[in-house]
């Protein structure tokens, strides 16, 4: 017996429990459904691990859509199972439609999995591009575009990332969380300077590299060594106050350069912080 369809046109409107947000449930074609630009990079084992759970219980968890007023949907959560029912030819899918001005909101929400750092410098770089695309005279600083992206220097990370593929940029981020923060430039002007900061971290992440493997090259690498190399290199690692970034990294840069000419000078620290 063919399964019971629910008509396209057909809706339940509901309102969300906490905030009473005006909410509707539908069913929709698959084709009527498109990933929001600023999504993490798919994951194919996801995929395929999705795929096989809706095959043994079905598709039971509502993607989450706004609407753009023509019968397209954008999905703001959920493209992993969307790509999922793709790949089963599922041709219709249960959607929660939520108002637009929440999806800037849930951007960086994911019920999926939890984002490691080159997916949420990923999808910050996607939604600050959207802005400079569309609002380039807004101030970096501007609340509105502040609270779409968890943290600044995920946008040079984004950028690094793009130039860089393997750049290592977690092991940066305790550097990076003193002192690159939000810019009080316009985006036109702000994204020049995370070009270039991004730069100085790639070139910091070579050298790191550098001497990673002269180490390795004489029997004395660990597993903690490139933390090891950051911590020697970074001059102001006990400062907690916010700091310069042109200044701290243009420091660890010379010290990284000295530490390619002699890097068991580096092994001298004690690795009890590590």
């Amino acid at each position: 017996m063919p399964r019971k369809k629910l008509p396209v046109e057909k809706e339940i409107e509901f309102k969300d429990p906490y905030h009473q947000k005006n909410l509707k449930f539908k069913i929709v074609p698959l084709e009527n459904l498109t990933v929001i630009r600023h999504q993490r990079k798919p994951s194919s084992y996801h995929i395929k691990h999705l795929s096989s759970s809706i095959e043994r219980i079905g598709f039971i968890v509502p993607i989450i859509v706004v609407e753009d007023g023509e019968g397209n949907y954008t999905i703001v959560d959920g493209q992993h199972r969307y790509l999922a029912a793709k790949e089963l030819g599922i041709r219709e899918l249960p959607v929660i439609v939520v108002p637009k001005e929440l999806a800037q909101l849930m951007m960086n929400f994911n019920i999926e999995k939890e984002l490691n750092i080159r997916e949420k410098a990923y999808v910050a770089l996607n939604i600050y591009q959207q802005y400079l695309e569309t609002q380039p005279e807004m101030l970096e600083s501007d609340p509105v575009l502040m609270d779409s992206i968890e943290q600044a220097y995920y946008i040079t990370l984004g950028i690094g990332y793009e130039k860089q593929e393997k750049l290592t940029g977690g092991t940066f981020e305790s550097i990076l969380k003193k002192c690159d923060f939000f810019l009080d430039e316009k985006l036109t002007d702000a994204f020049e300077i995370r070009q270039k900061r991004a730069d100085k971290i790639i070139e910091a992440n070579n050298l790191v590299k550098e001497i990673a493997q002269k180490l390795k090259e004489t029997g004395k690498w660990h597993p903690y060594v490139y933390q090891q190399i950051i911590s020697w290199a970074n001059p102001y690692k006990r400062k907690r106050l916010p700091t310069d970034f042109d200044e701290l990294w243009q420091t660890i840069i010379e010290n990284l350069q000295k530490a390619v000419e002699n890097p068991e000078e580096i092994l001298k620290e004690t690795l009890e912080e590590f």
